[in-house]
């Protein structure tokens, strides 16, 4: 019997501190990019170097990307710690505000993989050119709180002056500003993380973990001005962590979406992974032709404020059509669904993009009789004969006409449109700003407002794929999909896709043991014994408090 225990740890942080910041540093790998620390859900993988007694020939470790700007890393120096661990020139990391901020002291996530971390730094805080707090620190982990109280800051200067270990480049992937606060098995009463994908790419699904908690004392009344409830936020970060068999294992990073106080004992807390965030985003949209997928990617999720993990082989995919305004999880899906992609950011708060697996490809892990439990139910969906899917093709128009008319209040006014255009002009006020799909006009005086421009003629074609044959007793049963980044050139391709897709029709409902098992993963399922049949993780269900049962959905041929 597997020995296996949870636990959650929450920040008690500025939650607006990240997006506000501009980073800057001299020392720092090509690939790097220092907007990353303005992002949540910042988890690299787990990438092989040669760094002394670094890289483990124990098949945990992936090779290095080729393509290392596709995934959010933080920080990653360019000079390696010498013999000592002492950097030869310290490294300076600077982050500067807009606005002012405080918060308990900041916690640094440096390298998970084999617990490496600076262990001297100094940290200076300021409001402006005044020096606030000159402090040193020794952290003795890799997640590790250096412990101050700081009001109104705007500017803090982080020297970095030695690893704990020799010959060692410095990677901080998250720099938080609080402290955390950590939930174990003792005080948890239940614990689940539910994790689905959709294989057609029609819908992002979100993954959700809804726990309990238990105090003793009165930490969790909510007319407590000094317990628990009154420190979390909405959005504010859950870490949750597993052990298995003395195993550490990352279990999910998600964000606080709804708090109900039981009793003053008890505390239930719903959260969703980073996709329910960007839920409630928006972003503004945007007309592409033949752009990269890697920089369209970059684009949604700087904007949705997620770190993320692109794979190369969807990297170079070309994006062409329109994206109007709606959700970063709305403008995410639709581009991953153009290129052949699904999301995942099980295992990680990472939002990882992921090519779809296919079939017959080697399976990521086994699930045999020995760790299912009784009582796998097996059904046949619907067979689906045909896919149409519409391509659209965008042109501009050669002359300009009216778009709306909009009454303006004196201000800055934003205005929306309810198809693309461009060579956008006002009868009134003066635009400070325009897209594709809007623009602001600030105006002296109220009145209305003639908004022209360009408009783009959207010409469609339905694309049809048909099975070549129909079993007998079987009627016929078309999926038609429409997505405005379906165009000429990618329609044959997604057509067939999804027909392949929806030809996955044995379902299998079981219960396992979860090991390392995730969604989109490939796995071999024994069905008798002996026999096995590959599947596609669709769903899993996980009891963290009741030793990882894990009730699951795969699908196969």
């Amino acid at each position: 019997m597997a020995k296996t225990s949870v636990d959650i740890s929450f920040g008690l942080v500025d939650v607006t501190a990240k997006m506000d910041t501009t980073a800057s540093a001299v020392d720092k790998q090509p690939f790097i990019n220092l907007n990353d620390l303005k992002l949540e859900g910042v988890y690299p993988p787990k990438a092989a170097t040669l760094e002394q007694d670094y890289w483990k020939l124990d098949g945990t470790f992936n090779t290095f990307p080729d393509n290392p700007q596709d995934i959010s890393w933080g920080i990653w120096s360019s000079t390696m710690a010498g013999e000592d661990g002492h950097f030869v020139v310290p490294i300076v990391l600077t982050l500067s505000f807009q606005n002012l901020h405080e918060s308990l002291g900041l916690t640094f996530e440096f390298n998970p993989y084999d617990n490496s971390y600076c262990n001297d730094l100094n940290i200076k805080w300021y409001q402006g050119t005044t020096l606030l707090y000159n402090l040193d620190f020794s952290p003795d982990s890799w997640r590790y709180a250096c412990m101050q109280k700081v009001e109104n800051y705007n500017k803090i200067i982080i020297t970095f002056r030695r690893m704990d270990k020799p010959y060692r480049f410095l990677k901080v992937q998250n720099i938080m500003h609080g402290v955390i606060k950590e939930f174990g098995s003792t005080e948890l009463k239940t614990a689940k993380i539910l994790e689905e994908i959709d294989l057609t790419g029609l819908t992002l699904s979100v993954n959700t973990l809804d726990f309990s908690m238990f105090s003793r004392d009165d930490a969790f009344n909510i007319f407590n001005p000094s317990g628990v409830y009154t420190l979390l936020q909405r959005k504010q970060q859950l870490i949750v962590s597993g052990t298995k068999n003395e195993e550490k294992m990352h279990m999910g990073t998600f964000f606080v979406d709804e708090m109900e106080s039981q009793t003053n004992k008890i505390l239930s807390i719903s959260a969703v992974d980073p996709i329910g965030i960007m839920d409630g985003t928006t972003f503004m949209g945007a007309l592409y032709k033949n752009a990269i997928a890697a920089d369209v990617v970059e684009e949604i999720m700087e904007g949705a404020g997620f770190g993320y993990a692109l794979d190369n082989a969807l990297r170079n995919k070309t994006v062409t059509g329109h994206i109007p305004i709606c959700s970063h999880r709305e403008a995410l899906q639709m581009l991953v669904f153009s290129i052949g992609g699904f999301v995942s950011t099980s295992r990680g708060g990472t939002v990882n993009i992921k090519k779809i697996p296919e079939i017959t490809s080697v399976p990521t892990s086994q699930i045999g009789m020995n760790r299912k439990h009784i009582g796998t139910k097996v059904k046949l969906r619907n067979l689906v004969t045909g896919v149409d899917v519409v391509e659209h093709n965008f042109t501009l128009k050669s002359s300009s006409e009216e778009i709306c008319k909009v009454n303006l209040e004196v201000g800055s006014n934003t205005i929306t449109f309810s198809e693309p255009a461009t060579n956008i002009s006002v009868s009134r006020g003066t635009i400070t700003q325009f897209g594709i799909n809007y623009c602001i006009v600030n105006s002296t005086a109220a009145g209305e407002c003639t908004v022209s421009g360009k408009k783009y003629d959207d010409s469609q074609k339905t694309i049809q794929k048909r099975l070549p044959n129909i079993p007998a007793g079987e009627k016929e049963l078309i999926e038609k999909v429409d997505c405005r980044l379906i165009h000429s050139m990618n329609s044959n391709e997604i057509a067939q896709r999804l027909l392949d897709i929806y030809q996955y029709r044995i379902e299998q409902s079981l219960s396992f043991i979860l090991d390392r098992e995730s969604v989109g993963d490939l796995a071999d399922i024994e069905t008798e014994y002996g026999v096995y049949r590959g599947a596609v993780v669709e769903k899993l269900d996980i009891d963290l408090t009741g030793g990882y049962v894990t009730k699951a959905v795969v699908v196969g041929v």
